[in-house]
Protein backbone atom coordinates (compact mmCIF):
# COMPACT_ATOMS: atom_id res chain seq x y z
CA UNK A 1 0.00 0.00 0.00
CA UNK A 2 3.21 2.69 -0.34
CA UNK A 3 3.73 4.89 -2.90
CA UNK A 4 6.63 5.61 -4.59
CA UNK A 5 9.21 8.42 -3.68
CA UNK A 6 7.65 10.14 -7.25
CA UNK A 7 4.04 9.23 -6.37
CA UNK A 8 4.62 10.42 -3.01
CA UNK A 9 6.36 13.73 -4.49
CA UNK A 10 3.49 14.26 -7.04
CA UNK A 11 0.58 13.92 -4.53
CA UNK A 12 2.19 16.97 -2.74
CA UNK A 13 4.05 19.06 -5.37
CA UNK A 14 2.29 18.42 -9.06
CA UNK A 15 -1.35 17.52 -7.88
CA UNK A 16 -3.68 19.71 -9.55
CA UNK A 17 -4.84 22.90 -7.98
CA UNK A 18 -8.74 21.99 -8.09
CA UNK A 19 -8.00 18.98 -5.48
CA UNK A 20 -4.35 20.05 -4.18
CA UNK A 21 -2.53 22.15 -2.22
CA UNK A 22 1.25 22.18 1.03
CA UNK A 23 7.81 25.38 4.65
CA UNK A 24 14.14 27.67 6.18
CA UNK A 25 16.43 30.35 7.88
CA UNK A 26 14.00 31.07 10.68
CA UNK A 27 11.78 34.82 10.57
CA UNK A 28 10.08 33.97 13.65
CA UNK A 29 12.54 35.07 16.10
CA UNK A 30 12.73 38.14 17.78
CA UNK A 31 10.07 40.38 19.01
CA UNK A 32 10.11 43.68 18.55
CA UNK A 33 7.61 46.27 18.52
CA UNK A 34 5.99 46.93 15.37
CA UNK A 35 5.32 50.31 14.07
CA UNK A 36 1.70 51.20 13.14
CA UNK A 37 0.40 49.55 9.63
CA UNK A 38 -1.11 51.86 6.94
CA UNK A 39 -2.91 48.91 5.34
CA UNK A 40 -4.62 51.02 2.93
CA UNK A 41 -1.13 51.42 0.76
CA UNK A 42 -1.51 47.52 -0.26
CA UNK A 43 -1.47 47.11 -3.71
CA UNK A 44 0.03 44.56 -6.16
CA UNK A 45 1.20 45.52 -9.62
CA UNK A 46 1.81 43.36 -12.80
CA UNK A 47 5.54 42.88 -12.86
CA UNK A 48 5.92 41.71 -9.46
CA UNK A 49 7.74 39.00 -8.93
CA UNK A 50 8.77 37.11 -5.09
CA UNK A 51 10.29 33.65 -4.50
CA UNK A 52 9.54 30.90 -1.94
CA UNK A 53 11.35 28.25 -0.15
CA UNK A 54 9.77 25.11 0.50
CA UNK A 55 10.63 22.48 3.20
CA UNK A 56 8.31 19.80 4.63
CA UNK A 57 8.08 16.24 5.65
CA UNK A 58 5.52 13.76 5.21
CA UNK A 59 4.36 10.16 6.84
CA UNK A 60 1.72 7.48 5.73
CA UNK A 61 1.38 4.43 7.97
CA UNK A 62 -1.41 2.01 6.86
CA UNK A 63 -2.91 -0.93 8.45
CA UNK A 64 -5.69 -2.75 6.61
CA UNK A 65 -6.94 -6.02 5.07
CA UNK A 66 -6.15 -6.63 1.15
CA UNK A 67 -8.96 -8.72 -0.79
CA UNK A 68 -8.38 -12.48 0.41
CA UNK A 69 -8.49 -10.45 4.10
CA UNK A 70 -4.62 -10.81 4.48
CA UNK A 71 -2.84 -8.01 6.76
CA UNK A 72 -1.03 -5.43 5.18
CA UNK A 73 1.19 -3.48 8.08
CA UNK A 74 2.91 -0.67 6.80
CA UNK A 75 4.92 1.54 9.51
CA UNK A 76 5.23 4.89 8.57
CA UNK A 77 7.97 5.64 6.34
CA UNK A 78 9.26 9.19 5.66
CA UNK A 79 9.57 11.59 3.27
CA UNK A 80 11.48 15.02 3.40
CA UNK A 81 10.63 17.37 0.63
CA UNK A 82 13.14 20.63 -0.17
CA UNK A 83 12.35 22.80 -2.69
CA UNK A 84 12.22 26.71 -4.40
CA UNK A 85 9.30 28.65 -6.31
CA UNK A 86 9.30 31.35 -8.18
CA UNK A 87 6.19 33.85 -8.79
CA UNK A 88 5.67 36.83 -11.22
CA UNK A 89 2.11 38.65 -11.61
CA UNK A 90 1.13 38.59 -15.23
CA UNK A 91 -2.36 40.33 -15.33
CA UNK A 92 -4.56 41.68 -12.83
CA UNK A 93 -8.21 42.16 -13.83
CA UNK A 94 -11.62 42.07 -12.37
CA UNK A 95 -11.29 38.29 -12.40
CA UNK A 96 -8.74 38.88 -9.81
CA UNK A 97 -4.33 38.08 -10.14
CA UNK A 98 -2.98 35.89 -13.01
CA UNK A 99 0.66 34.33 -11.56
CA UNK A 100 3.00 32.61 -13.56
CA UNK A 101 5.28 30.19 -11.39
CA UNK A 102 8.00 27.83 -11.82
CA UNK A 103 9.61 25.59 -9.47
CA UNK A 104 12.08 22.95 -8.37
CA UNK A 105 11.48 20.05 -5.56
CA UNK A 106 13.48 17.46 -4.20
CA UNK A 107 11.76 14.29 -2.25
CA UNK A 108 13.83 12.20 -0.38
CA UNK A 109 13.23 8.79 1.46
CA UNK A 110 14.86 6.09 2.56
CA UNK A 111 18.12 7.71 1.28
CA UNK A 112 16.60 8.15 -2.60
CA UNK A 113 15.95 11.10 -3.37
CA UNK A 114 13.90 12.67 -6.99
CA UNK A 115 13.92 16.10 -8.49
CA UNK A 116 11.23 17.79 -10.48
CA UNK A 117 10.70 20.54 -12.09
CA UNK A 118 7.32 22.78 -13.31
CA UNK A 119 5.66 25.42 -14.50
CA UNK A 120 1.77 26.73 -14.18
CA UNK A 121 -0.44 29.69 -14.32
CA UNK A 122 -2.82 30.37 -11.33
CA UNK A 123 -5.57 32.88 -11.35
CA UNK A 124 -6.55 34.02 -7.48
CA UNK A 125 -9.53 36.02 -6.75
CA UNK A 126 -9.87 39.22 -4.60
CA UNK A 127 -11.36 36.99 -1.84
CA UNK A 128 -8.24 34.66 -1.83
CA UNK A 129 -9.90 31.80 -3.44
CA UNK A 130 -7.80 29.73 -5.74
CA UNK A 131 -9.81 30.51 -9.59
CA UNK A 132 -7.87 28.39 -11.47
CA UNK A 133 -4.41 26.00 -11.58
CA UNK A 134 -3.14 24.78 -14.66
CA UNK A 135 0.10 23.00 -15.37
CA UNK A 136 2.00 20.76 -13.17
CA UNK A 137 3.23 22.94 -10.96
CA UNK A 138 0.14 23.02 -8.17
CA UNK A 139 0.67 20.99 -4.51
CA UNK A 140 3.14 22.64 -1.58
CA UNK A 141 3.53 25.66 -3.06
CA UNK A 142 0.01 26.50 -3.76
CA UNK A 143 -0.43 28.01 0.31
CA UNK A 144 0.74 31.25 0.45
CA UNK A 145 -1.17 31.96 -2.76
CA UNK A 146 -4.44 32.48 -1.13
CA UNK A 147 -3.24 35.52 0.80
CA UNK A 148 -2.19 37.63 -2.03
CA UNK A 149 -6.27 38.41 -2.67
CA UNK A 150 -6.99 41.54 -1.20
CA UNK A 151 -9.96 40.90 0.47
CA UNK A 152 -8.23 37.01 2.00
CA UNK A 153 -7.54 38.06 5.16
CA UNK A 154 -10.31 38.75 7.54
CA UNK A 155 -12.69 39.96 4.36
CA UNK A 156 -10.56 43.12 3.45
CA UNK A 157 -11.10 44.52 7.39
CA UNK A 158 -8.36 46.21 9.15
CA UNK A 159 -6.16 43.96 11.49
CA UNK A 160 -5.33 44.08 15.11
CA UNK A 161 -4.20 41.77 17.44
CA UNK A 162 -6.75 39.91 19.06
CA UNK A 163 -8.84 39.67 15.81
CA UNK A 164 -10.88 36.17 15.22
CA UNK A 165 -12.61 35.44 11.85
CA UNK A 166 -13.74 32.02 10.16
CA UNK A 167 -13.25 31.35 6.68
CA UNK A 168 -12.15 28.73 4.11
CA UNK A 169 -8.29 28.44 3.04
CA UNK A 170 -8.44 29.56 -0.07
CA UNK A 171 -6.97 26.11 -1.20
CA UNK A 172 -6.98 22.34 -0.74
CA UNK A 173 -3.92 19.97 0.04
CA UNK A 174 -4.10 16.58 -1.54
CA UNK A 175 -6.94 14.27 -0.99
CA UNK A 176 -8.84 17.00 0.04
CA UNK A 177 -12.50 17.09 -1.50
CA UNK A 178 -13.29 20.39 -0.02
CA UNK A 179 -11.48 23.30 1.28
CA UNK A 180 -10.22 23.58 5.14
CA UNK A 181 -12.69 25.05 7.16
CA UNK A 182 -10.43 27.28 9.61
CA UNK A 183 -11.03 29.89 12.49
CA UNK A 184 -8.42 32.70 12.32
CA UNK A 185 -6.93 34.53 14.98
CA UNK A 186 -4.42 37.91 14.89
CA UNK A 187 -1.63 36.85 17.75
CA UNK A 188 1.10 39.11 17.67
CA UNK A 189 2.28 41.88 15.67
CA UNK A 190 6.47 42.82 15.30
CA UNK A 191 8.83 44.69 12.66
CA UNK A 192 10.75 42.08 10.52
CA UNK A 193 13.50 43.79 8.75
CA UNK A 194 11.50 47.40 8.52
CA UNK A 195 8.70 45.40 7.91
CA UNK A 196 5.21 45.75 10.03
CA UNK A 197 3.88 41.76 10.00
CA UNK A 198 0.85 40.38 11.74
CA UNK A 199 1.42 36.75 13.33
CA UNK A 200 -1.74 34.49 12.69
CA UNK A 201 -2.73 31.32 13.76
CA UNK A 202 -5.48 28.97 12.57
CA UNK A 203 -6.87 25.84 13.13
CA UNK A 204 -9.83 24.09 11.16
CA UNK A 205 -10.48 20.62 9.56
CA UNK A 206 -11.45 19.23 5.82
CA UNK A 207 -13.08 16.16 4.45
CA UNK A 208 -10.48 13.67 3.26
CA UNK A 209 -10.79 11.06 0.14
CA UNK A 210 -7.54 9.06 -0.45
CA UNK A 211 -7.13 6.23 -3.11
CA UNK A 212 -5.14 3.30 -1.37
CA UNK A 213 -3.61 0.83 -3.41
CA UNK A 214 -1.65 -2.42 -2.32
CA UNK A 215 2.14 -3.57 -2.57
CA UNK A 216 1.78 -5.50 -5.92
CA UNK A 217 -0.75 -2.17 -7.36
CA UNK A 218 -3.99 -3.75 -6.71
CA UNK A 219 -7.04 -0.90 -6.09
CA UNK A 220 -8.13 -1.10 -2.46
CA UNK A 221 -10.84 1.50 -2.95
CA UNK A 222 -10.70 4.95 -0.77
CA UNK A 223 -9.70 6.05 2.69
CA UNK A 224 -12.27 8.39 3.69
CA UNK A 225 -12.45 11.06 6.81
CA UNK A 226 -11.35 14.19 8.55
CA UNK A 227 -7.99 16.00 8.28
CA UNK A 228 -7.29 18.37 11.11
CA UNK A 229 -5.18 21.33 10.21
CA UNK A 230 -3.00 23.88 11.47
CA UNK A 231 -1.55 27.25 10.41
CA UNK A 232 1.02 29.32 12.21
CA UNK A 233 1.98 32.32 9.95
CA UNK A 234 3.91 35.98 9.76
CA UNK A 235 1.35 37.99 7.47
CA UNK A 236 2.34 41.47 5.11
CA UNK A 237 -0.79 43.22 5.17
CA UNK A 238 1.19 45.97 3.18
CA UNK A 239 1.85 43.89 0.09
CA UNK A 240 -0.86 41.26 0.46
CA UNK A 241 1.57 38.34 0.78
CA UNK A 242 2.84 35.76 3.50
CA UNK A 243 6.19 35.74 4.96
CA UNK A 244 5.95 32.61 6.66
CA UNK A 245 3.74 29.69 6.93
CA UNK A 246 4.07 26.32 9.25
CA UNK A 247 0.86 23.94 8.26
CA UNK A 248 0.78 20.75 10.09
CA UNK A 249 -1.87 17.62 9.01
CA UNK A 250 -2.95 14.60 10.52
CA UNK A 251 -5.81 12.14 10.07
CA UNK A 252 -6.69 8.75 10.43
CA UNK A 253 -8.51 7.72 7.59
CA UNK A 254 -10.59 4.74 7.21
CA UNK A 255 -11.52 2.17 5.15
CA UNK A 256 -13.61 -0.62 4.12
CA UNK A 257 -12.53 -3.85 2.47
CA UNK A 258 -14.41 -6.98 1.38
CA UNK A 259 -16.82 -8.51 4.20
CA UNK A 260 -16.59 -7.09 6.84
CA UNK A 261 -12.47 -6.43 6.04
CA UNK A 262 -11.66 -2.79 7.61
CA UNK A 263 -8.71 -0.85 7.69
CA UNK A 264 -6.98 2.56 8.85
CA UNK A 265 -4.31 5.42 6.82
CA UNK A 266 -3.00 7.54 8.96
CA UNK A 267 -1.14 10.72 7.65
CA UNK A 268 0.68 13.19 9.04
CA UNK A 269 2.04 16.21 6.90
CA UNK A 270 4.53 19.44 8.07
CA UNK A 271 5.59 21.83 6.04
CA UNK A 272 7.15 25.56 6.17
CA UNK A 273 6.42 28.14 3.31
CA UNK A 274 9.04 31.16 3.53
CA UNK A 275 9.44 34.11 1.72
CA UNK A 276 13.04 34.34 0.09
CA UNK A 277 14.80 37.00 2.27
CA UNK A 278 15.66 38.33 -1.17
CA UNK A 279 12.14 39.01 -1.64
CA UNK A 280 11.15 40.70 1.62
CA UNK A 281 11.77 44.22 1.10
CA UNK A 282 8.85 46.22 0.23
CA UNK A 283 8.83 47.28 -3.75
CA UNK A 284 10.83 44.61 -4.21
CA UNK A 285 11.09 42.94 -7.56
CA UNK A 286 7.60 45.59 -8.75
CA UNK A 287 7.49 47.33 -12.03
CA UNK A 288 7.29 50.51 -13.02
CA UNK A 289 3.50 51.38 -13.34
CA UNK A 290 3.61 52.01 -16.84
CA UNK A 291 4.10 48.47 -17.46
CA UNK A 292 1.51 47.37 -19.47
CA UNK A 293 -0.93 44.06 -18.70
CA UNK A 294 0.07 40.91 -20.89
CA UNK A 295 -2.14 38.80 -21.87
CA UNK A 296 -2.76 35.29 -19.89
CA UNK A 297 -4.62 32.19 -20.09
CA UNK A 298 -6.36 32.05 -17.08
CA UNK A 299 -9.25 34.15 -17.35
CA UNK A 300 -12.76 34.31 -18.04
Amino acid sequence: MKRSIGVFAACVFFAAGSGALADETSLTGGNTAAAPVNEQAAIHRVGDAFDYTVRGSMTQAILANDAVGKLIDQPGMPTALDGREHISIKQISEQGITLHRSGLIVAVVSNRSEKSSGKGWTLVRDDGSIAKDTGNLGGVFLLPLPFLGERSVNAGSDLAVGATWSDKLGTKMYGMTARPAMDFEITGQRLLLGISVYELEATGTAPMKEPVVSNTGEALGYATGTAHITVQGEYDPINHRMISMEVDLTDTLRISGPGKHKGTVDDHQHYVVELDPSSLAVGSGQADATTPTVEAPLTH
